[in-house]
């Protein structure tokens, strides 16, 4: 098999020789560089066949589609060969000896083809034999995935194992038998879209695949693919001729190709499903893989008892139905007789009623006479009052024709005196209008005195005013002749200063941005000199970072939760969290933190709870800090608490926060001290002198880690010294030890450059000791010390701050400067200004006062105009009251005349008004006697007119009632005539009888829509009569079908049912063979579990043990490990080969998971089934089979894809496959091979 670009052969084991089986890949480059050609004598063989293939192809009528096949694979290597021809002349001499080389091996390859075709011929028709219908001969693959080729994979009967790396293409070849014999995607759990499968850049692409019809032919499906738009097309040719894709599917089914069924057909993408498959899915996949009408009978049997149960629960709900049916019917029947019970009772309310009737139309009759009687009587009595009251009305005529004379005479006299007395008001009115006017021109004569003495005054106080404001204006004037000249230079120096005070005010803003700027430089040194002297910040910053997740995150939950835990088991007072949330914004995080800070710290200066303990570590000594850090390493991450009797707070802080809490004890501890002997021996130091830190937690982690016996030795200490020297300075170190603490040691902890040495001597023997030392890395990972990098840091940060400063001081002076020689110079502006508006508020007066004295000398000419004006006035005012107090005298004259005869008047509109009065008396009596005649005259026409109504209306029921019994009594029947005329009863008694009806009807509340609801009651009635026989059918054809149904099931069931259990029986077998093969231990067997005997809903379970002592387990990922599972997949799938009809089988990648025993005996196996005689002298059956046929002697075809093959396995009787492509595989590395 070849790869594009490389070149490959097939290598089977234990043969004298190999075919050469070599595929060269057409599309060669030419290079420009060294002008050399790049044909072969292999080249030159392919093309040839390539035009022979052609040549078969066209008598099929497949032309076209070889020529662009040949275009492709050959167009490149001319169109090169003629762009390097074109370029140089160099060239020409290389290609004619390239052409003489490939004439010659033309010819060896034409005498050595013929010699060798009928060797293969033969070896063919051997090999085709023994293949099962269905199996493969040849795959070829052009431009697929990562092949471009063409490329051949010439099958072989029995195992072909396809072995190469991994993206090396093995995948690639699964997925064109999947597309290439018309399955989708939906097997491979890959991309369903065709177009990614074409290799990337390319837009042509076929597979071929030749199956095994039978001994002497077989079947050639091809599948071109080309991309349009990205589309892609496809074309299907079976044995080179055009089909359409129902003749693929055929071929799917007569060649038993089932590759959607896992247990044949199994890709590298579905290993994971096999596990995943359910009980019942792993029966119908094994039915299938045995045989596609297998798992058809079981579905329709499946079918068959679903119809059956479907149909016996309809039967039991048909039943159910007819009962509830039939109890309606009756409740039906009841409520129509009730029905009918109701319209007897109508029927003689009915009647009752028509006799009503003909009583109430006696009854009008006779009232209609006497109505009659009675109009007769009243138009009597009406004439008789009519002729008193034509008297009365004379009467009346006479006394209105006086009463209309005595009115006019009084009239008349009202009339005289009301034109006097209107005469009257008018001269009244007069003699007041001429009062006033005499009292108004009185009152403007005093006024004119008094105005005279008035302007007297007033004139003087003008001409004051006058003077005065002459005066102003002079000063005014005077002023502005001063200012005119020294206006110019004050607009000069107004100029001036305004360009002064910009270029102050520009350099002071510089001055402030540079003081700002150097004001953020020092507070960022101050912040860096800060945080490099905050060791408590940066080691717990690198702790957290050194730590496990889980622990940052509970540290860090804790912090958060600071406030609650502290309020909830009162470790400080509300009052104090209170100010402390006053003096941060919680809103922001930062400020949550350092609150959250300032309660942790608070805990720890009230020594009440320290942690974590990385915070509290100041290492004094740099030198050491990596021995410190390793030692107190383990508990930087715990918290101190000093009370250990506050339980509440302990298992909160364990239970709640999961937090590593150490406690305090009551002991306190004596710490070491180095003496001089000490130092002289090497030793430096003890542990507890390497950090400062509270007294509490040195004395805490004293109960945890021997702190106060752990030292520090020199790097020479130990150096160049023997085991009793060491044994010797461990022994004065013990000694020492003790007598400082004053108790007997057993045991040294102490560092020597990066060795960590531990020496204890046993507490039975002082003699045995043990010494052990460890290595250590010089790296400090959290603790941190200022070092002399850190402190020239710190130097140079204080350097710049006073830089800085010095300069913020000059800055600061400067703008001070700026601020003094500002405000001088706004002053002198400002000075200017005022003057400015100090002229233009003087010119605003000189207007005004101008305006003012011409104001004042118009009052004083129109003041003295006035005297004059008054004079005359005066003399006029005189006369006018001459003229009225005239007027008024003649108009006394004339009230006296018409007094008197005002008088006269009165008197005889007196004696006329006393006349009129008689007579109205008269008239009013006449009136009253003509009323009470008028009303008993309308009181007698009222009468007469309810009578006549009473008539009318009377008449009308009569004739309406007449109607009524006329129509009713047509309608009845001769019975009920007959009942009407034997009625004998009063009105009165026929309307109790009528009330005693209506209260039986009231059971019925609305009789119309009773009278609905009867009519749908007997629809009703006649609907559940048929509903019931319709029932009553569909029952009996159900007890037909379940009938039918039983007859089927007993049918099929005999027959499929022990071929299944034969099946099962075969493979319980050959899975325990198998088993027991791989290893003596191991063992298996196949259950089939039935629901029922009719075999509903069937599951097959796999059950498997690799142990003698253990029980069978059902094969799942809780009970067996991967490489279990994925060995008793493999051997479930290998045993139910012998059963199934399909012409190969493809396991991709199975022996994942397997140990290279288990591997080695899975190809051990491989071997056996592949071989018939070994497999009958291995696994042969004992059991007579009667209902199935097995094929013992014939030879399965595997295609085993895998991505190494273990050492030490026998190939034979297994064709390997390499694919050399992939990683690792150079260009033209395999050009010169041949085998």
């Amino acid at each position: 098999m070849k790869i594009p670009n490389k070149r490959k052969t097939n290598k089977p084991e234990n043969k004298p020789y190999t075919k050469k089986n070599k595929i060269i890949e057409q599309n060669k480059d030419v290079s420009n560089d060294n002008c050399e050609s790049s044909d072969s004598i292999e080249e030159f063989s392919i093309a040839q066949n390539n035009k022979n293939e052609k040549s078969k192809v066209s008598e099929t009528g497949k032309i076209k589609l070889d020529k662009e096949n040949e275009n492709h694979y050959n167009g490149k290597i001319g169109a090169n060969k003629y762009e390097t021809n074109k370029r140089t002349k160099e060239c020409n001499n290389n290609v004619n000896i390239t052409n003489n080389i490939k004439s010659k091996q033309n010819r060896i390859t034409s005498t050595s083809s013929q010699s060798k075709n009928e060797d293969i011929a033969k070896e063919n028709n051997e090999r085709l034999k023994r293949l099962k219908k269905g199996a493969i001969i040849e795959i070829t693959l052009f431009n697929w995935m990562v092949f471009s080729g063409p490329i051949k994979l010439k099958a072989n009967e029995g195992i072909n194992l396809i072995a190469a790396a991994n993206a090396s293409g093995k995948s690639s070849i699964v997925c064109a038998l999947v597309f290439g014999l018309g399955y989708n995607s939906n097997i491979l759990s890959r991309n369903k879209d065709l177009i990614n499968f074409i290799k990337k850049g390319e837009k042509k692409s076929y597979i071929e695949i030749i199956l095994k019809y039978d001994d002497t032919k077989n079947v050639c499906v091809k599948r071109i693919m080309s991309i349009n738009d990205n589309k892609v097309e496809s074309i299907w040719l079976i044995n080179n001729k055009k089909t359409n894709f129902t003749n693929i599917l055929d071929i799917q089914k007569n060649y038993n190709l089932n590759l959607d069924n896992l247990i044949t057909f199994m890709p590298q993408e579905n290993v994971s499903k096999f596990s995943r498959l359910n009980p019942e899915e792993l029966f119908e996949y094994t039915l299938l893989a045995i045989d596609s009408k297998l798992l058809k009978i079981y579905k329709s049997l499946n079918d068959i008892i679903n119809s059956k149960q479907v149909g016996e629960k309809k039967l039991v709900i048909y039943e159910h139905e007819i009962v509830e049916e039939e109890k309606l019917m009756n409740n039906l029947e009841e409520k129509k007789n009730k029905f009918e019970d109701l319209r007897k009772l109508i029927s003689i309310v009915k009647l009752y009623k028509i006799k009503k009737k003909m009583l109430i139309l006696q009854k009008k009759r006779n009232s209609l006479k006497h109505y009659k009687i009675t109009i007769d009587q009243l138009v009597k009595d009406k004439d008789k009052q009519f002729k008193v009251l034509k008297e009365y009305l004379k009467e009346l005529e006479k006394c209105h024709k006086i009463l209309n004379k005595l009115s006019l005479k009084i009239g008349q006299k009202k009339n005289e005196i009301k034109e006097s007395v209107s005469k009257y008001v008018l001269w009244n009115v007069k003699l007041e209008e001429i009062e006033k006017d005499i009292l108004s021109e009185e009152k403007i004569m005093e006024d004119t005195v008094q105005n005279m003495c008035e302007n007297a005054d007033y004139i003087k106080d003008i001409d004051k005013q006058i003077k005065k404001t002459n005066e102003e204006i002079k000063e005014i004037e005077s002023f502005f002749s001063e200012k005119e000249k020294n206006s110019k230079q004050n607009d000069i120096r107004e100029k001036e200063l305004q360009n002064e005070l910009k270029e102050l005010l520009n350099e002071n803003k510089k001055n402030i941005m540079k003081k700002y700027n150097l004001q953020s430089e020092i507070n960022l040194i101050t912040e860096k000199i800060k945080r490099a002297r905050n060791y408590e910040n940066i080691q717990e910053e690198k702790m957290l970072n050194n730590i496990d997740f889980t622990f940052r995150e509970r540290i860090i939950n804790y912090k958060r939760n600071i406030k609650n835990i502290v309020r909830t088991h009162n470790l400080i007072s509300d009052n104090f969290i209170d100010n402390l949330t006053t003096k941060y914004d919680e809103t922001k995080i930062t400020n949550q933190n350092e609150l959250n800070d300032a309660i942790i710290d608070e805990l720890s200066k009230r020594n009440i709870l320290y942690g974590p303990i990385c915070k509290y570590i100041k290492c004094t000594n740099p030198e050491f800090d990596y021995i410190l850090e390793f030692f107190l390493k383990k508990y930087f991450n715990s918290f101190l608490l000093i009370k250990k009797g506050n339980q509440e707070l302990l298992e909160s802080l364990y239970k709640n926060y999961k937090l590593s809490v150490i406690t305090m004890t009551k002991e306190t501890h004596e710490f070491c001290y180095v003496t001089n002997e000490m130092k002289q021996r090497g030793v430096k130091c003890f542990i507890y002198e390497l950090f400062d830190s509270p007294e509490v937690i040195k004395h805490g982690l004293s109960n945890f880690l021997p702190l106060n016996i752990a030292f520090v030795i020199k790097e020479d200490a130990l150096k160049n010294k023997s085991t009793d020297e060491i044994n010797e300075f461990n022994n004065f170190m013990i000694k020492e030890l003790s007598k400082q603490l004053n108790e007997e040691i057993s045991s040294l902890f102490y560092f020597c450059s990066n060795n960590v040495h531990k020496y204890k001597i046993s507490s039975y023997d002082k003699k045995i000791y043990v010494h052990t030392f460890s290595y250590i890395k010089k790296k400090c990972n959290i603790l941190y010390s200022i070092t002399s990098d850190v402190e020239r840091d710190l130097d140079n940060l204080f350097e710049k701050k006073k830089i800085y400063n010095e300069e913020l001081t000059v800055i600061e002076q400067n703008i001070q400067e700026s601020d003094r020689l500002k405000k001088m110079k706004n002053d002198e502006y400002n000075k200017i200004i005022l003057e400015k508006s100090e002229i233009n508020i003087k010119k605003k007066k000189l207007v005004l006062l101008n305006n003012e004295l011409k104001n004042l000398q118009n009052n004083l000419s129109l003041y003295l105009k006035g005297e004059h004006i008054i004079d005359q006035k005066k003399i006029s005012i005189t006369k006018n009251i001459n003229l009225l107090n005239e007027k008024k005298i003649k108009i006394c004259d004339d009230y006296f005349t018409l007094l008197k005869k005002h008088v006269k008047y009165d008197e005889d509109l007196f004696s006329h008004s006393r006349y009129f009065n008689e007579w109205k008396r008269y008239l009013s009596v006449i009136k009253n006697k003509n009323a009470d005649n008028e009303e008993k005259l309308e009181m007698i026409k009222k009468t007469i007119d309810a009578e006549m109504t009473n008539y009318t209306t009377c008449l009308n029921d009569i004739k309406e009632l007449e109607d009524i019994i006329k129509v009713q009594r047509g309608e009845l029947t001769n019975n009920e005539i007959k009942f009407i005329n034997e009625i004998n009863m009063s009105l009165d008694e026929i309307e109790k009888k009528l009330q005693e009806c209506l209260i039986q009807q009231k059971i019925y509340p609305d009789v119309e829509k009773d009278e609905e609801k009867y009519n749908l009651i007997s629809i009703q009635i006649q609907k559940h009569k048929e509903n019931i026989e319709n029932k009553k059918k569909e029952i009996e054809n159900l007890k037909r079908d379940l009938q039918n149904y039983d007859k089927q099931i007993e049918s099929i069931l005999p027959n499929w049912s022990n071929e299944i259990n034969e099946y099962i029986i075969f493979l319980n077998h050959n899975f325990k063979k198998f088993m027991n093969f791989i290893n003596p231990d191991y063992d298996g067997k196949i259950e089939l579990v039935k629901k029922n005997d009719i075999y509903e809903k069937c599951q097959l379970f796999v059950k498997v043990k690799f142990k003698q002592t253990s029980p069978f387990l059902s094969l799942s990922v809780s009970h067996q490990s991967g490489g279990e599972r994925s060995l008793s997949t493999m051997l479930y799938i290998l045993s139910i080969q012998k059963l199934t009809k399909n012409g190969f089988y493809v396991l991709d990648e199975l022996n994942q998971g397997l140990d290279q025993i288990n591997e080695k005996k899975i190809f051990e196996l491989l071997s056996c089934l592949s071989n018939p005689v070994l497999y009958e002298q291995h696994f042969l059956h004992q059991h007579h089979y009667k209902y199935i046929n097995i094929d013992y002697k014939s030879k399965p075809q595997y295609f085993i894809l895998t991505p190494q093959i273990i050492r030490n396995i026998p190939f034979k009787d297994i064709t390997v496959h390499y694919l050399f492509n992939g990683f690792g595989v150079i260009e033209n590395q395999f050009d010169n091979l041949y085998y």
